[in-house]
């Protein structure tokens, strides 16, 4: 929805302008009025507007002066003058600006209509403009390597599904290597990292490593791409097959890769000692793995490298041979499956925060699957998810003082206390079942403050409909602390009609009830619902009703 504001100190053709504009539904124009440059300078500065209909000639600030402040706060909105023939002149420098144009005001109706549907399509075309698209491009390319992070961060966060690995989200990203061939993880730790370093030492240091790297990688053997997820540094290396022989099979190239990677890992650990002056550890994989396996291989890895031996300093470590020795990790392995990640913990959440009631609740089954093969409730593992996924609960419904209205629904003291479930079917049961009474209660509530409000909107308009700019959007966005998008949204949500519809309804249902008294002058009803002239109210009332104002009465004296 566009904004227009028709500017003229003569009320009558402000007013004109407004009813004209207001009523032409296929433009969709949220129109504002001011009856002087600073009644339109003070509209200006509370909101954006898109185009600006004004009088050149006005007391106080002219058309000119408010053209100036209009390219100040808003370079892009178009201003059309209404001028006379004697103005011309006047109005000639003006219009050499990008975005200006003028109308004669002999000129009628129908050509300002026409002028302001050519600025509205001037709008819409100019968010095509290829121009902006040129440099939406070049700014998209200095934000490729955040943009590459964050999409493999969220995959080793599992916040992608498989299905979002393909060759050309890899090619949108410029990540250079293949969707579709498995991968090869090398995880690092920075094992002394300077007390008190600044973000920016770090960022350098991590890009110091990364240079580093990249001159023991060669490219004739792997392609690689690295990245570093909360100062871990990691990368992601395939064969390159380019560079293999008409021989090779592809289990010779991951061979050649993978012996090439943990003879140049020492070479990479000596380097950084030397030029940075700190200690790296790196565990990585033996074998490849598929793309739908990398966040495990994360969580296996990290495991790994906090699992310290000696000083745990310059570790250099393989996936297999140290679980495969290593009875305790041999255990962690095994049990992998009910460990939940930090980044689970804060998508369920957002979920319950956002009210993603489906997300939520497939996200929880994924987590809780095998709890229910667990046969102890002594298993501290196991209580360990049940206890981080009830914390997010209870936070929840103290956040929002819940209590009272749950209590009735089911009993919150088993909520924190393991005991009172007789197994884990049971205990995950009672938390999917306590999450499904809070996303109800937020759904009620969330449609009860909905109602509220426009209740509220309502009642303003009910009351003030003799004062048609009490009830403009941007004035009741104000009143209820909206943006006016926002509130015009949610009032075609609640009451199923537009805003605007409610207003004209309102003014009708008001004027017909007082054209009913005959004692009631029709100017008298037309300045009570909001309408400066005769005129005007005239032909907005016969447009909805098919009756002059005196016709309805006439009408109705007549039952």
């Amino acid at each position: 929805m566009y904004r227009l504001l028709i500017v003229d100190d003569e009320a009558i053709i402000a007013d004109g302008l407004y009813e004209v504009f207001h009523d032409l539904k296929h433009l969709g124009l949220d129109v504002y009025k001011a009856y002087s440059g600073n009644e339109a300078l003070d509209l200006l500065s509370r909101t954006r507007i898109d185009i600006v209909l004004t009088d050149i000639r006005m007391p106080g600030i002219n058309g000119l002066q408010l053209l100036e402040k209009i390219r100040d706060s808003w370079p892009k909105c178009k201003v059309i003058f209404l001028t006379g023939y004697d103005e011309f002149d006047y109005v000639y420098s003006a219009i050499q600006y990008d975005g200006v144009s003028y109308i004669l005001k002999t000129e009628g109706y129908g050509k300002v209509i026409q002028t302001v549907e050519k600025a509205v399509r001037e709008i819409e075309e100019a968010v095509k403009d290829e121009e902006v698209l040129k440099k939406a491009k070049e700014q998209l390319a200095t934000t490729i390597e955040l943009r590459q992070k964050e999409y493999l961060t969220s995959l080793i966060n599992e916040e992608l599904q498989v299905y979002d690995v393909n060759q050309k989200q890899f090619d949108e990203l410029s990540i250079p290597l293949e969707a579709e061939s498995d991968v090869i993880m090398l995880l690092a730790r920075i094992d002394d990292m300077p007390k008190g370093i600044t973000y920016s030492e770090k960022s350098k240091l991590l890009y110091g490593i990364r240079l580093i790297a990249e001159q023991y990688f060669s490219k004739n053997i792997l392609v690689s791409y690295f990245i570093d997820v909360n100062s871990y540094p990691i990368w992601f290396f395939q064969p390159n097959k380019e560079k293999m022989n008409v021989a090779d099979d592809i289990g010779t190239l991951w061979n050649r890769a993978l012996n090439f990677i943990k003879g140049n890992i020492e070479m990479v650990q000596s380097a950084c000692k030397e030029s940075l002056g700190i200690t790296l550890s790196f565990v990585s994989d033996d074998k490849p793995v598929g793309w739908g396996e990398i966040a495990e291989c994360f969580s296996r890895l990290k495991l790994l490298l906090n699992y310290r031996i000696g000083e745990g300093l310059g570790m250099i470590l393989t996936d297999k041979s140290l679980i495969d020795e290593d009875s305790y990790l041999k255990t962690m392995s095994r049990e992998k499956r009910i460990e939940i990640k930090q980044s689970t913990l804060e998508k369920l959440q957002n979920y319950l925060e956002h009210g993603q009631k489906d997300d939520f609740r497939k996200l929880f089954n994924e987590v809780t699957s095998d709890l229910s093969n667990i046969k102890s409730m002594h298993f501290l593992q196991a209580q360990e998810l049940y206890y981080s996924i009830a914390v997010i609960l209870l936070s929840y419904i103290n956040k929002w003082n819940l209590t009272e209205k749950i209590a009735f629904k089911i009993g919150l003291h088993k909520l924190m206390n393991i005991n009172e479930h007789e197994n884990w079917s049971s205990a995950t049961g009672y938390l999917r079942n306590l999450a499904d009474i809070i996303f109800d209660i937020q759904d009620f509530e969330q449609e009860e403050r909905a109602r509220e409000i426009i209740k509220k909107v309502q009642k303003h308009i009910d009351d003030n409909i003799h004062n048609p700019d009490e009830y403009t959007l941007i004035r009741l966005a104000d009143l209820m602390y909206f943006n006016p998008s926002y509130l015009s949204r949610l009032f075609k949500q609640v009451t199923g009609i537009n805003l605007s519809d409610y207003i004209c309804e309102t003014r009708i249902k008001k004027a017909k009830q007082l054209l009913e008294d005959t004692r009631i002058k029709i100017y008298e009803v037309a300045e009570a619902v909001g309408y400066g002239t005769h005129t005007n109210f005239a032909r907005f009332f016969k447009k909805y009703t098919d009756m002059t104002p005196q016709e309805y009465r006439d009408s109705i004296i007549k039952m």
